[in-house]
């Protein structure tokens, strides 16, 4: 089955990009976050009508490992073989949520099955995604940061470069909202993420992008989440496991702090 077929896969309303943040758990809560965006965001009347753009607000979220803005928007090379290789250790590369109405995570790679044909020679994964009869969402949210974080961080111009591409790749008749990731349990990272949050942002404004960029990584939320074993895995000598892929109760505190600037850059997508 091909990417252009009206068939391909039963298409969301929402669909949520990301890397393996979205994979170990933070798919879940997004998903839950849309399901429950009257409750949440508390539209007003002008705001209702924007929202029944959403139609049922089906959610999909997919999260690809070791992945960032950039490897969607890659041509070649391998920055985009983060995406369309196969993991050689695992297999697979990706976690998804909400395919074909599974609220449930499964594991797949992406390039395989019907629902993740975004691989095509000489073509990004943002334009495969995109292509004609295949995905067409009605929002899309992308929620990157760490894999990128040192690039976008020393370098303004690298991050200038993806914010182009994604201003160029993604369809302006497609309400699009840029959300940074969580904060990490080491603050030496999270200092690194919060500068390359800065030069992407700046990125974005620079780019004539039609996508809201909601800042997730502030002082609230590194103050909420930040060095704080109880968000991370352990091992059972009670170190730290796991450092960089916060817990689900860590992704709900990051959501709860962000949800006024979030919910206002959705409504503000959905003009």
């Amino acid at each position: 089955m091909t990417p252009n077929s009206s068939a391909a896969q039963e298409k969301p309303d929402i669909l949520v990009l990301g890397d393996s943040q979205l994979s170990f758990g933070a798919g879940e809560k997004y998903l839950k976050f849309f399901e429950d965006l009257p409750q949440r965001c508390m539209p007003n009347k002008r705001q209702r009508r924007h929202l029944k753009k959403l139609g049922d607000r089906k959610t999909a979220a997919i999260g690809v490992r070791s992945t960032s803005l950039g490897s969607w928007t890659a041509q070649s090379g391998a920055a985009k073989g983060s995406i369309c290789n196969v993991d050689k250790k695992y297999g697979v590369n990706a976690g998804a949520y909400g395919i074909a109405s599974n609220p449930k995570r499964v594991f797949v790679q992406i390039g395989k099955g019907r629902s993740y044909q975004f691989c095509k020679p000489k073509t990004s994964a943002f334009k495969a995604l995109f292509s004609k009869g295949y995905y067409d969402p009605k929002l899309i949210v992308l929620t990157f940061l760490g894999n990128a974080a040192q690039s976008w961080a020393e370098s303004p111009e690298i991050a200038q470069t993806v914010a182009d591409r994604t201003a160029a790749q993604i369809p302006r008749d497609v309400p699009c909202v840029f959300l940074t990731t969580v904060p990490v349990y080491s603050k030496r990272t999270n200092d690194l993420r919060q500068k390359a949050q800065a030069n992407i942002k700046a990125a974005f404004e620079n780019s004539g992008t039609h996508c809201q960029f909601v800042e997730g990584f502030s002082p609230q939320t590194r103050q909420a989440i930040e060095g704080k074993p109880k968000f991370f895995a352990k091992h059972k000598d009670g170190r730290i496991k796991d450092p960089l892929h916060p817990s689900k109760a860590a992704v709900d505190i990051f959501l709860k702090l962000n949800e006024p600037q979030l919910c206002s850059a959705i409504f503000t997508a959905l003009k």
